[in-house]
């Protein structure tokens, strides 16, 4: 009885997930932690009645880097930070790891009762935020904000959806869309003659949520859209990538001329101004002062922002904005140093090449390869981001991430798992 309540609970927290991740860091946190307190009680139960079925559903590749991660951010938060105000920030920036966990656990155990419910609630929130976004764009609304965080361009808004800042939506809607968009397109390349059955609700949904990437004028989400768009139609066939890379280039020269909206934001850092650009380079070199002087732990997490005013005056920079590194890997190197670093590198890695081979190398069902398509897909986007934006330090970011790279590891060991008792059985 206990057990069938905890599974309900968790499932139901899960299938809201779509919803909070796209408008709600609150609603993020509450349902990340029921999913968590109700996954531990699972585990639990199933511990006590066969320990080693519940243990086997968190064996994945990645606990071994994830706990060093752990352990030696653990160390830079020990040795390198001194305020006990700093040291529960940068604990509370942890705790993805138990929800990873948790995640993992609950998608290897519910994946089909959670699936049933969560594709359709994604598809229905990403298609209702493409039209807020859309409002907030013309209008400016900002509902339910009572004070406004929209910044203006011209005669209209950059968006921000529910969140305070336009790269937090860019991040979980492009994730969002191009999920939907692998599973499309794994659908698509398995029976092409499908093509007139795709479901004109996932075809909405993926066009609003890139419109709403683009309202954004975020021009690392830009960038991310095109590139990941031509990965994404080239592992469908080579030729769609080819002319969807020319038709991009094409775009770009084009809207650079064309006095649009979306020329001026692209031709700001090219063509007219190259602030941006030159503020990211003294962030870039900033950091990697600071990780040189503190290779190994680095100068403590968070503690990077704080020192930037002594580096920027030791070099006498022009604009000497205080901001984070806007890059994944020098954030890592210059907060937590090279060890951290190192192993961010190989879980991301690690997470990429699994959803690789649910999508391509392992004798799947065509579910699960589409699910590993759509898993790839958003982590492309993500990590194209990161290289000019610290986006796994964006709390909002970094919650869909983990949730992309649970799914990929519970899918990943069902794969291996089932690819293993079927050569058992033919032995």
């Amino acid at each position: 009885m206990i057990e069938k309540l905890l599974s309900r609970l968790a499932i139901s927290a899960a299938a809201l997930l779509p919803l909070a991740h796209l408008t709600s860091l609150g609603m993020m946190e509450v349902l990340g932690f029921l999913l968590f307190v109700t996954s531990a009680a699972l585990f639990s139960l199933e511990w006590l009645a066969a320990p080693s079925a519940a243990i086997g559903r968190l064996r994945t590749g990645a606990a071994g880097p994830i706990f060093g991660y752990t352990l030696f951010s653990l160390l830079s938060i020990g040795l390198m930070l001194e305020q006990t105000d700093h040291q529960l920030d940068a604990l509370r920036e942890l705790k993805w790891v138990l929800y990873f966990f948790a995640l993992m656990y609950f998608f290897h155990r519910y994946f089909t009762e959670a699936w049933e419910r969560y594709i359709p609630a994604l598809s229905v929130a990403v298609m209702l935020m493409g039209i807020f976004t859309l409002c907030q764009f013309l209008y400016g609304w900002e509902w339910p904000r009572s004070q406004s965080v929209l910044a203006p361009w011209g005669s209209y808004f950059r968006v921000t959806g529910f969140f305070n800042q336009p790269q937090s939506i860019a991040g979980n809607l492009g994730m969002a869309v191009f999920f939907l968009l692998g599973i499309g397109l794994a659908g698509f390349s398995a029976h092409p003659q499908s093509a007139e059955r795709a479901s004109p609700f996932l075809v909405a949904s993926v066009a609003l949520g890139s419109l709403g990437v683009l309202l954004t004028l975020t021009r690392a989400a830009w960038v991310g859209l095109a590139v990941t768009l031509v990965v994404a139609l080239a592992r469908v066939n080579k030729k769609w990538g080819v002319i969807a890379l020319l038709g991009m280039v094409l775009l770009v020269i084009s809207s650079l001329y064309s006095g649009s909206i979306f020329g001026d934001r692209l031709s700001s850092d090219i063509v007219v101004n190259t602030k941006s650009i030159e503020v990211r380079l003294e962030l870039w070199a900033a950091n990697w002062q600071m990780f040189l002087s503190q290779p190994y732990l680095g100068v403590g997490p968070g503690q990077n922002l704080f020192q930037l005013g002594e580096v920027y005056a030791q070099a006498a920079v022009e604009h000497g904005v205080i901001d984070r590194a806007h890059n994944n890997v020098l954030e890592h190197l210059a907060a937590m140093g090279i060890f951290v670093a190192s192993l961010y590198l190989i879980v991301s890695g690690y997470f990429l090449w699994a959803a690789y081979c649910l999508s391509s190398r392992l004798n799947t069902d065509a579910f699960t390869r589409a699910i590993g398509a759509g898993s790839l897909l958003a982590q492309i986007y993500f990590h194209i981001l990161g290289l000019v934006d610290s986006n796994f330090f964006d709390q909002e970011v970094k919650n869909s991430i983990v949730w992309f790279w649970a799914l990929t590891a519970a899918m990943y060991i069902r794969a291996r798992n089932d690819g293993a008792a079927e050569s058992a059985n033919e032995v």
